[in-house]
């Protein structure tokens, strides 16, 4: 709201300031009446306006659900079980903009009821449209629409100049009262502007010089003797105790130099014809500064093989294909209200549309699987003034036709609430009753989602109250027994529930699970001070070189400032050592941002930075200096005797390196690649000799290695050749040179990283014996961190993942 106010408050300013620059002098009144009525319309459109810019973005995240948590009512409001109070500043100034709509809009009331009580109480009469009340006040000339008000007493001796009568009926007969109606109604709602004050002034004052201008016209006389009358209102000293006419029309409103100086104004054509044709290119610069862009990005799946076409391109013609068909429906509806949304757009990766949602909030999408196989496929929900969510989706090795209810709930750009999906699977069918019967129990999951998050608002509690019943709170949430349930923190601590929130902060959870009875608690969390959080770097970057991180499109000059909220909590040199960082490209990605963004990974401190994209070479062709390397290390194998070879293997390896990023015609130009013999087959194990135990064998054994000094018992070195060799059957000599230690092992994959990757290969999921699917094993590992894992083969070649809270035996 404050960005929206900012830039209509910039807009009023820009328009104000041409129109005085630029067109209050001059004697084009009606364009200068709609300009600036337009003017103040348009101020508040345009930050409004939002343009959407699809951008193709090689993989985006995904939205999820978390489970529905106990018994929801939709009656209740969340509570929050806070220790101490706070002002709530935002609240606070709502009350003081209320309290000032309610002052203007009862001022306003009040003169809108002086003047009926006017018109009511004095005697009037009507001439033609207009008519005129008599006043028994000494009030100056004013109008409110069709209504003239004159002083009873001038008017019968008529001592009311005629001149001053047409001013009025210029007035009444332009409707001058509709402007200033719209004006009043902005000043109460937006009193506290000042810029509304200034735009008030300038459409009464240009009233005035329309109703001068049509006085001028209908009159013989120049100038001298309307401005005498004018005057003559001014200075008559019983008005001047009467200045305040409410919202009505008045001749004697001020600046009056102003009017006498623009009535002997007159603007040529040309000049008017220029001056209005500005107001096109200032509008165009207004639009493009203070309006809205809204980047989508289209998901493209570049590791994919399956091609999702919409059924009606009647693909069952084409050879080879599968007819296996997604039919997907389901409802989008507003995150906050839960009312559903129209002409919400369903789009494939590509950009395509597949569906819009009715006034129902009602979509279908009907898909056909063209390649064999998993099903992998992605599309995203957009709608203007929205968030759009991105969903990826991967549904194995499924055949026939594949049904499934998919709900979302999409966030208004300028909402605190959250985005929500969720997925029913085999639905009865795919109608919109059926739909709104399944809606029902997922309505409730969203609006229990609604009251966490409000309950959460303005506090880093832990501890919450929500619909009487107590639950431990971080980004998930875990229901209790009671307030005095035991909570284990960090292992070590033992606190009631209801004590949490004097000790530890939501922020510093990173995980909650419940224990098992004999644990001495009922639950467990798990705090940034045990266990830091390391959050692992993973950029996207496309062919045009916009830049995905953590859902949202990063200018390549802000990925800096991003990157120093990442990981906060570390050191750089801390970050060298553990954090990970991978850059994904695609085939036509410009280096010099790959290149750029590798270096501000650098200088954050990332301790790997892997880039990943399409399997192409990087490298065309090998560089001079690599050739060289080449030339010379080729040269020197291919100078050696075969029979009799001294083999460094490093230098093999950045052989083959090198010839690999050769083009064609490099590797005919080059030295031949050498001619290495095979290696030595390796020697039989001795048998072990009879009548002696494994014990004194292996003494024996030892002893021998000691004495002969056994080539591999030297680690990082040269392997030492034994006294008498036994030459190979095909080699007369070749001395193996191992120039460093074995490589270390790779890092251990995460529980959650193997959980996906099983599920990316169609595993089956067991939860303490029971079958559950990818989704929910995701879930069940993110609330429980220390669960046991279990990865088998089976004889349909899906692995099986058992997930238990129990130890796991693993029988022989």
């Amino acid at each position: 709201m404050l960005v929206f106010l900012l830039k209509s408050t910039a807009c009023l300013v820009i328009f104000l300031a041409f129109y005085k620059l630029v067109l209050e002098k001059e004697s084009i009144h009606q364009f200068k009446r709609f300009f600036l009525l337009g003017a103040l319309i348009t101020s508040f459109l345009i930050p409004a306006v939002v343009f959407t810019e699809y951008v193709e973005m090689a993989q985006q995240t995904t939205q999820t659900t978390s489970p529905i948590t106990g018994q929801i009512s939709d009656t209740v409001t969340g509570q929050v079980v806070t220790e101490e109070p706070y002002f709530d500043w935002e609240i606070g100034l709502w009350m003081v903009y209320v309290l000032g709509v309610i002052g203007f809009g009862v001022r306003f009331l009040r003169n809108l009821a002086q003047i009926t009580l006017r018109i009511r109480k004095n005697p009037k009469f009507k001439e033609n449209f207009i008519t005129r009340v008599l006043l028994r006040q000494s009030l100056p000339p004013h109008t409110f629409f069709n209504y003239i008000f004159l002083n009873q007493k001038q008017f019968e001796e008529k001592h009311i100049p005629q001149e001053v009568i047409l001013h009025e009926e210029t007035h009444a007969k332009q409707r001058h009262s509709l402007d200033i109606l719209l004006i009043e109604l902005a000043q109460v709602i937006l009193w506290f502007n000042p810029i509304i004050y200034l735009f008030k002034s300038s459409i009464k004052l240009n009233h005035e010089f329309l109703a001068d201008r049509a006085v001028i016209k209908g009159s013989n006389d120049h100038h001298s003797q309307y401005q005498n009358t004018i005057l003559s209102y001014l200075s008559h000293g019983s008005f001047e105790q009467y200045q305040s006419t409410g919202i009505a029309n008045a001749i004697n409103y001020s600046s009056i130099k102003k009017r006498f100086t623009v009535m002997k104004t007159n603007t040529s054509r040309k000049s008017f014809v220029l001056r209005s044709l500005l107001v096109l290119p200032l509008t165009a610069l207004l639009l493009l500064g203070f309006s809205e862009t809204e980047k989508v990005p289209v998901v493209k799946n570049v590791g994919s093989e399956t091609s999702i076409y919409p059924k009606s391109s009647n693909l069952n013609a084409v050879e080879s294909l599968s007819p296996r068909s997604i039919e997907l429906a389901g409802l989008v509806v507003d995150s906050e209200t839960l009312l559903p949304l129209e002409n919400a757009t369903i789009l494939g990766n590509d950009g395509q549309i597949l569906s819009k949602t009715d006034n129902r909030g009602y979509y279908t999408v009907e898909l056909e699987v063209s390649n064999p196989g998993e099903i992998y496929f992605d599309f995203s929900v957009v709608k203007e003034g929205y968030n759009s969510i991105a969903q990826k989706e991967h549904w194995g090795d499924l055949q026939g036709n594949i049904s499934s209810a998919m709900y979302f709930a999409m966030r208004q750009k300028k909402s605190s609430a959250k985005e929500l999906s969720s997925l029913v699977t085999n639905p009865k069918n795919l109608d919109y009753e059926t739909i709104l019967t399944s809606y029902n129990q997922v309505k409730e999951d969203f609006e229990f989602h609604k009251k966490m998050d409000e309950a959460k608002k303005g506090n880093q509690n832990i501890f919450m109250q929500v619909e009487g019943q107590y639950y431990l709170v971080s980004d998930s949430w875990i229901k209790l027994n009671s307030k005095d349930d035991l909570v284990m923190v960090d292992g070590k601590t033992l606190l009631p529930a209801f004590k949490l929130n004097k000790t530890i902060k939501r922020n510093q959870i990173t995980g909650m699970t419940p224990l098992e009875k004999g644990q001495g608690a009922g639950f467990a969390i798990y705090t940034v001070s045990a266990q830091k959080a390391i959050d692992f770097i993973e950029i996207y970057i496309n062919n045009n070189g916009k830049l995905l991180f953590q859902g949202k499109i990063v200018p390549l000059e802000d990925l800096k400032q991003t990157l120093s909220k990442v990981n906060e909590h570390l050191s750089f040199d801390q970050r060298k050592k553990i954090v990970r960082s991978v850059i994904h490209v695609e085939a036509k990605t410009p280096k010099d941002v790959i290149q750029q963004v590798d270096k501000i990974l650098a200088e954050y401190g990332a301790a790997t930075i892997n880039i990943v994209g399409p399997e192409t070479s990087p490298q065309s062709s090998a560089s001079r200096e690599e050739m060289k390397e080449y030339n010379a290390l080729a040269k020197k194998y291919n100078e050696m005797d075969r029979n009799h070879m001294y083999i460094q293997k490093q230098e093999v390896m950045r052989l083959k390196e090198i010839y690999g990023k050769m083009s064609k015609k490099q590797q005919e130009d080059a030295e031949p690649f050498p001619n290495f013999p095979p290696p030595p087959p390796a020697p039989d194990a001795p048998e072990p000799p009879k009548n002696v135990s494994d014990t004194e064998y292996a003494s024996n054994q030892i002893q021998k290695i000691i004495d002969t000094n056994d080539p591999y018992d030297v680690v990082g070195g040269n392997i030492a050749q034994p006294a008498s060799p036994i030459a190979p059957t095909n080699v007369n000599d070749i001395n193996i040179y191992n120039p460093s230690s074995p490589p270390a092992p790779p890092e251990p994959k995460s529980p959650m990283e193997h959980i996906k990757e099983m599920a990316a290969k169609g595993a089956t999921f067991m939860h303490n014996g029971k079958e559950i699917t990818a989704k929910e094993a995701i879930k069940v590992l993110e609330n429980n961190k220390s669960i046991n894992i279990d990865t088998r083969g089976s004889d349909s070649g899906k692995p099986i993942v058992k997930l238990s809270t129990e130890p796991i035996v693993i029988e022989n």
